[in-house]
């Protein structure tokens, strides 16, 4: 059943508001200007109100800047029962993101992919299976320099033609309001 993920978060974009800052304003997403089959896709699941995941932003603009040039797409992703098109907006304006917030109404997508906590995070290869799960790296709210950098690995490691050294790993973050 998750081989269905690409599906589910195109059917997600096509059927659901989504935002991302465009220069100094914020625009929707097109789903007809995203590659229907970008090699790689990072979904990170988005709380506004999670300290772990504000502490995490600006190691996820860094892989945003690295790995997006290489044929990478991010999404984050917003699960969150109070979550609204409106509040996207404003969050990913104000907080800078380069990739776009998408709405995930009910949940559908979090449920789908286990997604229980922000900053959980799934590599989709372009057939929509889940080649990486787990969190961003090993640091939670305090950030240090030698923290395990589980995405970036599962990344290198896909863009290098290998399997992820670790395809699954523990997520630290805040628990998702999806009721």
């Amino acid at each position: 059943m998750r081989h269905l993920a690409l599906l589910l978060l195109l059917l997600l974009l096509l059927g659901a508001p989504a935002c991302a800052p465009s220069g100094p304003r914020v625009s929707a997403v097109d789903p007809a200007a995203l590659p229907a089959r970008a090699p790689w896709t990072v979904l990170v699941f988005y709380s506004p109100t999670c300290h772990c995941l504000q502490q995490h932003e600006a190691r996820l603009r860094a892989l945003y800047d690295a790995y997006h040039p290489r044929g990478v797409q991010f999404f984050m992703v917003d699960s969150e029962v109070r979550g609204s098109p409106g509040r996207d907006e404003a969050e990913a304006l104000r907080r800078g993101y380069s990739f776009p917030i998408v709405r995930d109404a009910g949940a559908t997508l979090a449920n789908e992919l286990g997604a229980q906590y922000a900053t959980y995070s799934v590599v989709l290869d372009a057939e929509g299976r889940i080649r990486y799960d787990g969190g961003i790296d090993s640091d939670k709210n305090h950030l240090h320099e030698d923290a395990t950098p589980y995405l970036q690995d599962a990344l290198d490691d896909l863009l290098g033609g290998h399997a992820p050294r670790r395809a699954e790993a523990k997520t630290l973050g805040c628990a998702l309001e999806k009721w």
